[in-house]
């Protein structure tokens, strides 16, 4: 895996391209990345640092990282095909339709809490953002289980 010269990677691309578990690397590794700059953003400025802040930074770039390699297992592994394509792909339509999800729920959470409180306050609190990470989860496992169906329709399809 190349972090920094770009030419070698041109190079190797160009010959014989990436195997999948190079690929998958290469993808683990963008998704990591992506959510600790996601998150560094968060404390630019931040009034209040505390464990609780720590700790859901830390669900924000391990959920999506243990979901990669999760998926990546789900598609084969190593011996699997197809692992860029598949999970970039499901994962586009899955965020959406999440999207979709966390707005259609965010609409009467926020009516209750504007008639109980007279605030959207809500979504500051801890329990909405343990919501948030349970609903993060389980898209990623939503992504898991369909990247392991195409995985496993495609073998099965290979063979007859």
């Amino acid at each position: 895996m190349y972090f920094w010269k770009l030419d070698l990677l041109k190079k190797q691309l160009i010959a014989n391209g990436l195997t999948e578990a190079q690929g998958y690397s290469y993808m683990l590794v963008y998704t990591i990345f992506g959510a600790i700059a996601i998150e560094m953003m968060a404390y630019i400025p931040h009034e209040s640092l505390d464990g609780w802040t720590y700790f859901a930074s830390l669900l924000n770039i391990l959920i999506p990282a243990v979901g990669t390699m999760m998926a990546f297992r789900a598609n084969g592994g190593a011996s699997g095909t197809q692992f860029l394509s598949r999970y970039i792909s499901i994962s586009l339509i899955s965020s959406i339709r999440y999207l979709v999800l966390i707005l259609l729920l965010m609409i009467p959470l926020t009516i209750v809490a504007i008639m109980l409180q007279g605030t959207g306050d809500i979504f500051e609190s801890r329990v909405f953002e343990l919501l948030f990470h349970a609903t993060y989860v389980l898209l990623y496992l939503y992504i898991v289980k369909h990247v392991g169906e195409v995985a496993k329709a495609a073998r099965v399809s290979a063979n007859n």
